[in-house]
């Protein structure tokens, strides 16, 4: 039994009081207050005293009153440090320098047997007319040692391709190269060969050779054939790559293998921690460097070659020869030789893959014609590769195919390293004979006897689609490909191109396909002529938060009518159409694109002060972010600015969306501030995003400013904190707690009073008092039948009292009837679904983390299943149309039923329940979709929450009454009680709720009973047991008790709860008992693969049935130093006082530097005394022997190691402790530790 008392105070203490006290007591007054003169928060600057508009009023019929009043220069006051950052930026980005030798073949007569055979083009890019080097056309004439001859002739080689031949006597003459030649070439030993004669000849240790590849599939498969021979060239290697952890590829490293694979993104990681050095490298390859600019890694590439020694010999390998390339060998090669295999310049196909295109009627024929294919052309033995668009139809198609008993497997983006290298070996191996791939596989793998190529969807682009079929029909292999085409849509453009590779290629072309190949080249002649007579057209810009939701917004403007082009940016795309645009009162030329999230990032200006407490007055910078230099985002938007005279911003509808805003205006300087406007919308449907189209505003100032405070307070009082104690403390606590990993002690204004919920219910277990209690009961027979009844009073801790009951009662043969007392209970239907509530829902029973959760309804809304999923609001609007979204719902196989006989009812209303706060509205589902239209688990299970949540919140409530035959025993009242269900409600939705209820419903009749009447006792015991502490806080607690408290907002609550799992300052456990924790969950909920029995008996893969924040000894320690020096910067209220004050930013009552100010002199006053003091704190984080070796022990109180009063004790060193968490076995510490963490900031 547990009992709990009333829910702490928490921020109670005098120095906090809400409301209109605001900050009394630390110096800051709310508005309108009467406070101390020099409080500056009286009102805005124009003398506009409290809050004299809400938000709904200061805006305009335009959206924003702030806006439509404001010249160019006040529109964008207070964002200069955009504009700045974005200008800086650009004049420091590498200028597009063409090289004219390394970008046309010249004009020479070749006159080499072997090159003119195999079409080889060799030249000296620096313009000198000697001859190249000869090609080596045997293996003897290369000198290879007779270990690596003989395991060629083993691997079955017999002379060397045509790239081998010309780039080995190249490099062994120590020039750099450039390599351009199809995949499938024997490239990777044309680089690898000439590395061990180098590595042979100038003997040394550390990584002598560097390949850079642009996917971990390439990596590992360029690894695969470096191992295959590194017996017979005496060379090992390692490989690095994202996907799996770091601690499991380093070791190979640090174990002395001089050849390192690895790819940009993950080698950047190793080299910001100093793991790898590359000092000793003196030969390195760029392999696929064409792939790797598509996948935006260039500042990476960059960021790696300042730690390369410019002594070095460096070698360029790519399929294709475009612009981005050529300047990446200029900057980075020597005077090269540029090496051509074939005529890349026009994009051909392998003449050994037959190609065959099946025209079907529609995208529906898709998956028998499939199966048709594979059923003709399959068979033992064949390995057959199929290409699909997205993601989710992998599993799809798997499962459709492994119904016709096809073995078949997928691999894409969402499975983790390992599962993708398991689905690669099972296809190798035969023992699935169909691989269903996203173009993730399409380029670098070489799969040995891939026999055909299926392109179940085609290819975004006939060089796409040549990568593809170039899976099969490699090594001088015959291969075959299919594709699939519709006579409509983008299929129909797509052939075009194909068909051309075809015909290139000595494939015949079906009469079918030329057919729509020439209506579609007749269509787009005519569209030539259509632009030429549009060319005078305004162009409007418009701008959405992802390239998905881009995408979706042109087809449903443009009725799918729409332009494909690519921009400066290859991560996001440009869809161009024609549409009557409402701001220019005519047809205008409509550019939509997108950004991937925020463009800039805060950082310090000065980030190495002699002192930290300078950067509290530190003016700070807008910088660009990784992601947005990596993608050319900058440049992307610059170039269509250029080309725009309106700007339409499709942003998200949330303050974080408002500030991308103003980050995109930025760099669309060219643009007139009348003329840029922003849509307002809550789902990607058609009808929302048109009338948002049609009702275009303004972008709201205030709310991007308050993102600015709220940013800029983070970042200072975060990383000030954070550095303090960081440097004063990280390597004791480092040795203490035994977390080698760990590089920060991470203070955040958000984080540390999240991680203080966790702290307090702690404490509250360990300060628990057990008491005994006792609890009556009595059996007594009812028609025959012996029923158990309970002690009407429940139970009591008077033992004296139970004596006196017993001996009263022990002995009675009789009782009497009383009553039976009946009480009508409701259940209310669930209001409107908010993000609050989706995240506590998703933790206790889905078992998803916060940030888990939100990851899934993002892809959720940008997939058009659900609306979007940040909101405060739980009250439907009165023209949200339930029967359309009802009615969606009523053919799906879960709950078609219900909402049918919802709908048949016709007593559908508006429910005027719950609450609206002017967001967006509640989170519902937008479109019906069964459960194998999702191909994770999870996004089923929370679109199912999602779904059955709204259709409740529509059905009426429960209703039931609780009845109670209440009978008297000796003097003592005894009860039965028993649930008669009047109305089910929407538990026919939520069938899981009736669990929550704890109801016994009898399947048989109660015989009426008149006061007075006799029944038997048979027996009358107490039952005794000691009351339990309550369990560690819920996840789902947690984020209600922040919400309730202010801390965070509905978008950064999961941000903050992941944080303190990061920092390792709480672990996620399954539920305990009596006060011990838990089983603890792993990051991602995964316990292993597949599913079996653990030590314990317990089926691995389960979800927990709640997950529950245990803090950790750092985490206990870390929390109770604040509380001993300065207990409020631990404590909600701060935080939830800041976060107020930035809401009134938003609003206009505040002004966005006077909050900044106030609550940087507030935190920076208590820095100055915390600092001052910080020498009290040894004792959590500096254990005995440290102190003795470093200061000469003095001796220490008992609650050494602990935290006042001794509630730490037993958690130090992982040892047995009361909380249940000693059994560990002292290994490691917990998890990777936080190599996220920049500039020292917490959240």
């Amino acid at each position: 039994m547990q009992f709990l008392g009333a829910e702490p105070n928490y921020g109670g203490f005098p120095n906090f009081a809400y409301g209109n006290q605001g900050y009394s007591q630390a110096g800051l007054a709310a508005p309108g207050a009467q406070a101390a003169p020099a409080a500056p928060f009286n009102g805005r600057k124009d003398g506009k005293n409290g809050k004299s508009k809400g938000k709904g009023s200061s805006k305009g019929a335009n959206g924003n009153g702030h806006w439509a009043a404001a010249t160019s220069e006040e529109a964008l006051s207070g964002f200069d440090a955009m504009s700045a950052a974005a200008s800086s930026y650009v004049k420091k980005a590498p200028k597009q320098v063409k090289a004219p030798a390394e970008m046309n073949v010249p004009n020479y007569e070749e006159k080499n047997p072997y090159r003119l055979k195999n079409h080889i083009r060799a030249w000296y890019t620096d313009g000198s007319s000697k001859d190249v080097p000869q090609p080596y056309t045997s293996y003897p004439e290369a000198n290879l040692p007779r270990p690596l001859l003989d395991a060629f002739k083993k691997a079955g080689f017999q002379a060397p391709t045509p790239i081998q031949a010309q780039v080995w006597p190249i490099l062994d003459q120590g020039w750099d190269v450039i390599g351009i030649a199809k995949t499938g070439s024997g490239k990777t030993l044309g680089f690898l060969v000439p590395a061990y004669r180098w590595m042979w000849s100038s003997p040394s240790s550390g990584v002598r050779t560097l390949i850079l590849a642009p996917t971990r599939e390439l990596a590992t498969q360029i690894h695969d054939e470096a191992t295959k021979f590194a017996s017979a060239s005496g060379c090992s290697s390692a490989c690095v790559y994202g996907g799996q952890p770091k601690r499991e590829q380093l070791p190979a490293v640090r174990a002395g293998a001089p050849i390192l694979v690895a790819t940009p993104g993950r080698l950047n990681d190793f080299l910001e921690y100093k793991d790898i050095n590359l000092g000793a490298v003196g030969y390195l390859v760029f392999d696929e460097a064409d792939r790797m600019l598509d996948m935006g890694f260039e500042p990476q590439i960059r960021d790696i070659m300042k730690k390369v020694p410019k002594n070095r010999q460096t070698l360029m390998f790519s399929a294709t020869w475009p612009e981005e390339v050529q300047q990446l060998a200029h900057d980075f090669l020597n005077m090269p030789i540029h090496v051509q295999v074939g005529n890349t310049s026009s994009l051909s196909a392998n003449e050994d893959i037959s190609q065959e295109v099946w025209m079907l009627t529609s995208a529906d024929d898709k998956d028998a014609a499939l199966v048709e294919a594979l059923q003709l052309y399959g068979g033992p033995g064949q390995r057959i590769l199929v290409f699909v668009a997205m993601k989710k139809q992998c599993d799809m198609i798997m499962r459709m195919l492994r119904k016709y008993s096809i073995a078949a497997n997928t691999m894409h983006s969402d499975k983790d390293q390992a599962q993708r290298e398991e689905a690669l070996q099972q296809f190798k191996s035969g023992e699935t004979s169909v691989l269903i791939a996203t173009d993730v596989a399409a380029r670098g793998l070489d799969i040995k006897g891939v026999t055909m190529v299926v392109n179940y969807d085609s290819a975004n682009s006939a060089e796409d689609h040549v990568h593809r079929i170039g899976r099969t029909g490699r090594a001088g292999q015959k291969g075959y490909s299919m594709t699939f085409l519709t006579k409509s849509g983008e299929d129909a453009w797509k052939a075009i191109d194909i068909a051309e590779v075809m015909k290139k290629a000595g494939s015949p072309v079906p009469p079918e396909m030329q057919q729509v190949v020439h209506q579609m080249l007749w269509r787009r002649q005519k569209s030539q002529q259509n632009d030429n007579r549009w060319d005078h057209l305004p162009k409007v810009l418009m701008v959405a938060e992802k390239p998905s939701v881009a995408k979706l917004i042109a087809e449903f403007l443009s009725g799918g009518r729409m332009r494909f082009r690519k921009g400066q940016s290859r991560a996001v795309q440009i869809y161009e159409f024609n549409a009557y645009f409402p701001p220019a009162h005519q047809q205008c030329r409509i550019m939509q694109t997108s950004t991937i999230g925020h463009v800039f990032g805060l950082d310090f200006k000065d980030n190495r002060p002699k002192d930290i407490a300078e950067l509290f007055h530190d003016p700070c910078k807008k910088t660009i972010e990784d992601s947005t230099a990596k993608n050319r985002i900058v440049e992307h938007f610059q170039e269509l600015a250029a080309e725009a005279d309106y700007l339409a911003l499709w942003l998200d509808c949330d303050k974080e969306g408002e500030n991308i805003c103003f980050e995109v205006i930025s760099l669309c300087e060219n643009i007139q501030r009348e003329n840029i406007y922003r849509a307002q919308f809550s789902a990607l449907t058609e009808p929302e995003l048109k009338g948002a189209f049609n009702n275009l505003g303004r972008p709201d100032k205030l709310q991007a400013q308050s993102v600015d405070a709220r940013q800029e307070l983070d970042l200072k009082i975060g990383c000030i904190f954070t550095r303090l104690m960081t440097r004063q403390y990280l390597r004791y606590a480092v040795d203490k707690f035994r977390l080698r990993d760990q590089t920060c002690l991470s203070y955040g204004p958000c984080q540390t009073p999240t991680l203080w919920f966790c702290v307090e219910r702690h404490k509250e277990i360990q300060n628990f008092q057990r008491q005994e209690f006792f609890k009556p009961k009595a059996s007594i027979t009812l028609e025959g039948w012996p029923l158990e009844f309970d002690w009407l009073e429940d139970h009591t801790f008077d033992a004296g009292r139970i004596q006196t009951l017993q001996a009263r009662a022990g002995a009675a043969k009789q009782a009497t009837v009383k009553e039976l007392r009946t009480t009508p209970k409701t259940l209310r239907k669930p209001v409107g679904l908010n993000t609050v509530q989706l995240l506590k829902a998703a933790s206790t029973g889905l078992g998803m983390s916060p940030v888990q959760c939100m990851k899934v309804a993002e892809h959720l809304y940008t997939s058009g299943y659900i609306s979007y999923p940040r909101t405060e609001t739980t009250r439907y609007s009165d023209t949200f149309d339930l029967h359309s979204a009802l009615r969606e719902q009523a053919d799906h196989p879960a709950w078609g039923k219900t909402v049918s006989h919802l709908l048949r009812q016709g007593q559908i209303r508006n429910p005027k329940t719950g609450r609206d706060v002017g967001d967006h509205p509640p989170i519902t589902p937008m479109k019906a979709a069964p459960r194998d239209e999702f191909s994770k688990g999870s996004e089923w299970r929370l679109y199912d929450y999602i779904t059955r949540h709204f259709i409740s919140s529509l059905m009426p409530d429960v209703e039931y009454d609780e009845k109670a035959l209440i009978v008297n025993v000796a003097g003592e009242d005894f009860c039965y009680t028993f649930h008669e269900m009047r109305e089910r409600g929407f538990l026919f939705a939520m069938p899981w709720k009736s669990k929550d209820l704890h109801l016994n419903e009898i399947d048989w009749a109660m015989p009426r009973l008149a006061p007075g009447s006799r029944l038997t006792v048979q027996e009358v015991w107490v039952e005794s047991d000691f009351t339990k502490p309550p369990d560690y806080l819920k996840e789902s607690e947690l984020v209600a008790l922040m919400d309730k408290h202010g801390i965070g907002t509905d978008a950064s609550i999961p941000q903050h709860v992941e944080n303190i799992c990061n920092r390792n300052y709480v672990m996620v456990c399954g539920p305990g008992e009596d006060g011990q924790r838990g089983e603890r969950i792993p990051k991602g909920g995964k316990k292993g693969k597949g599913k079996g029995k653990n030590k314990d008996g317990k089926t691995q893969g389960e979800k927990p049935q709640s997950r529950h924040m245990v803090p950790t000894p750092l985490g206990l320690s870390f929390c109770a130093a604040f509380e001993e020096l300065d207990a409020e910067l631990c404590r909600p209220p701060i935080r939830a006082y800041m976060e107020k004050q930035c809401a009134q930013v938003a609003e206009g009552i505040l002004e966005k530097e006077d909050v900044v100010n106030e609550n940087i002199k507030l935190f920076e006053t208590k820095f100055h005394s915390f600092r001052n003091r910080i020498a009290q704190l040894d004792k959590f984080f500096v254990s005995k022997d440290q102190l003795a070796n470093t200061m000469g022990y003095r001796g220490a109180g008992a609650d050494w190691g602990g935290g006042g009063g001794g509630w730490n004790s037993g958690w130090d060193g992982y040892g047995k402790g009361n909380s249940g968490y000693g059994n560990g076995s002292g290994k490691g510490g917990y998890g990777s530790g936080n190599r996220t963490w920049k500039n020292g900031k917490g959240n």
